[in-house]
């Protein structure tokens, strides 16, 4: 069985970090690698402490991306930057949306310039780019966290829209639910 890789930018982990079911991201995933310029971003203690207890654990690798990512994503943000329908990018989102190329990696993400350049690029094409939303989805659908009933299932997106004060986005929150719903029905 091959090994799933994981890299995250800087917004999505500060997030993450304040999860209260933060534990089924390296579950789901063997490794999340974290870039050295989103480490340099995180700021408040209590990103630095759980990213740190993870690095420490093997959860979670710290990834130094080679002088050629960097050529990369410079290249790929003056891209996204010419096209004026497209929302900027920065060296995180970039850097994780080239190595994610490269190795075959799911980018953690809530940049929307990101994911949109993710399905518009050609060279990006078949990057997988999730939200918290469709980490938590995956989750849950795995057994990662629990749920029963469609109250449990919407409960486990509220719980991290009241911890992290991200609101995900109506339509796709109830099509996550939905998807969820119809999984723990066809096991039963």
């Amino acid at each position: 069985m091959s090994r799933r890789f994981a890299i995250s930018d800087t917004c999505f982990v500060i997030d993450w970090s304040y999860y209260r079911r933060r534990e089924c991201l390296v579950e789901l995933f063997d490794v999340v690698l974290v870039p050295e310029q989103v480490l340099s971003e995180v700021e408040d203690e209590r990103s630095i402490s759980w990213i740190s207890l993870q690095l420490a654990r093997g959860s979670m690798q710290l990834f130094t991306p080679s002088p050629s990512d960097l050529r990369e994503a410079e290249r790929l943000i003056l891209e996204v930057a010419s096209r004026p329908y497209m929302r900027r990018i920065d060296v995180p989102e970039a850097v994780c949306l080239v190595v994610a190329r490269r190795i075959g990696a799911v980018v953690l993400t809530e940049n929307r310039g990101a994911l949109l350049a993710a399905r518009l690029l050609r060279e990006l094409r078949g990057v997988a780019v999730w939200r918290a939303l469709e980490v938590i989805r995956e989750s849950l659908m795995r057994g990662l966290i629990e749920a029963r009933s469609r109250e449990e299932v919407r409960r486990a997106f509220l719980e991290y829209e009241v911890d992290t004060s991200h609101v995900f986005p109506r339509r796709d929150l109830e099509e996550a639910v939905e998807a969820v719903v119809r999984c723990l029905s066809e096991r039963r």
